[in-house]
């Protein structure tokens, strides 16, 4: 299916049809933002990353197009120097930013901008969704069914395909507030603990984060520990994960952390007002374009910035999507 589909789109891009979108975008003034995960070699049946091969035709497609430049340009550059532009930004802060995207980046003297996460970084070295990916891979279905049926979470079926399984668990848990879901989280941690698995660490720490080229990687927030704040109520908790996550990024690091993006691109409106108060631009969706028009008129919109999730499996059609193909047939 894969290679049928990615035929398609080098077609597609063979024959214009991508220059021709990217030439529509740039006379409405609208720019794409990329979110990229996880960047490694091996096929994870859980969350398919983006192989280090694929990711360097990405960048160097990109730069054909596109001037990339720090996000940080959102903010100190008029609308109208940012016709041409493209940001590059990674969620969560693995490890594999390190071994596999950084020395690319740097080859091709890219900029992008990591947003992290503090409490997991310092306590737990990798995030919670990462304890289901784990759990998933190790343990039969029926023992995964019933520990979340005793916690009073019912899963779908999805036995057979590692990915949609670990989706809609997540998505299961995303709808718990934080003081729920932890501890689910932690009992699932325990019972790796007393069957002898250990979830390797992931993330990026801070001594690996001061180790970046600054004038390459931007570090900013992606809140303190993960969590859903659509449905997050408790005004205390909220204004902790944004406060206390710069706090520790700017301590740490001696930087100044200016942008946050929301996980799961989920937030409600105590949250959204509560990040203006911390930050100077937000992330707030996915897969539609930073409108630079909108910006221009009012600087608000910066609170209200989206990003296009790339997880698919050719340069082209990763193009094709930054330009708004994939938009079109969701209308």
């Amino acid at each position: 299916m894969f290679s049928w589909r990615n035929i398609a789109f080098k077609l597609f891009c063979l024959f214009g049809i991508g220059r021709l979108l990217l030439m529509y975008n740039r006379s409405k003034n609208r720019i794409p933002v990329l979110v990229f995960h996880k960047i490694i070699p091996e096929y994870d049946s859980t969350w398919p990353g983006i192989h280090p091969d694929l990711f360097e035709k990405i960048i160097i497609r990109l730069k054909k197009h596109y001037t990339i430049l720090p996000i940080s340009d959102l903010l100190t550059k008029k609308p109208e120097e940012l016709k041409n532009a493209c940001f590059i930004t990674f969620d969560d802060g693995y490890k594999d930013y390190l071994d596999y995207a950084y020395p690319i980046l740097k080859r091709q003297q890219v900029p992008s901008a990591l947003f992290v996460l503090p409490y997991q970084i310092s306590n737990k070295g990798h995030i919670w969704t990462s304890t289901i990916s784990f759990f998933i891979k190790h343990y039969p279905y029926e023992e995964i069914e019933m520990f979340f049926k005793n916690h009073g979470v019912q899963i779908k079926n999805h036995s057979n395909n590692y990915f949609k399984l670990n989706h809609s668990i997540t998505r299961k848990l995303c709808k718990l507030q934080a003081k729920d879901r932890v501890s689910i989280v932690n009992t699932l941690r325990q019972k790796f603990i007393d069957d002898n698995r250990i979830i390797e660490n992931e993330l990026l720490n801070f001594d690996e984060l001061r180790a970046l080229n600054p004038s390459l990687t931007q570090v900013e927030s992606h809140s303190f520990s993960h969590p859903s704040f659509k449905v997050e109520t408790d005004e205390d908790f909220i204004d902790n994960e944004l406060k206390v996550s710069k706090e520790v990024i700017e301590r740490e690091l001696n930087k100044s952390v200016t942008a946050f993006a929301f996980p799961f691109a989920e937030y409600n409106d105590l949250s959204f007002k509560k990040v203006k108060q911390y930050y100077k631009m937000c992330f707030t969706d996915i897969n539609d374009f930073v409108y630079l028009d909108k910006i221009k008129k009012d600087t608000e919109q910066l609170f209200d910035l989206s990003r296009f999730y790339v997880h698919h499996s050719s340069a082209e059609e990763i193009f094709m999507l930054i330009n708004g193909f994939h938009r079109i047939f969701k209308r």
